[in-house]
């Protein structure tokens, strides 16, 4: 996973981790005080990156990286 990390900013991994953790999108924003349009604008970029194309394959593509 390490090289998979590098390609993420700070705040991605942030999403990141607060995603495995199954919170929601709001959630996420309220825990790292902004808004949800930031959090759905990293969740894209996580996305992309990730080449996915939904929240349900993110987190499965994220644990399978984390095991590595």
């Amino acid at each position: 996973m390490e090289n998979q990390q590098r390609q993420f900013t700070d705040k991605e991994m942030d999403v990141i981790l607060l995603l495995l953790e199954g919170k929601s999108t709001q959630e996420i924003a309220l825990q790292i005080d902004v808004s949800t349009r930031a959090i759905e604008h990293h969740l894209t970029r996580i996305y992309e990156k990730l080449d996915v194309g939904s929240r349900t394959e993110a987190v499965l593509k994220l644990i399978s990286l984390f095991k590595k």
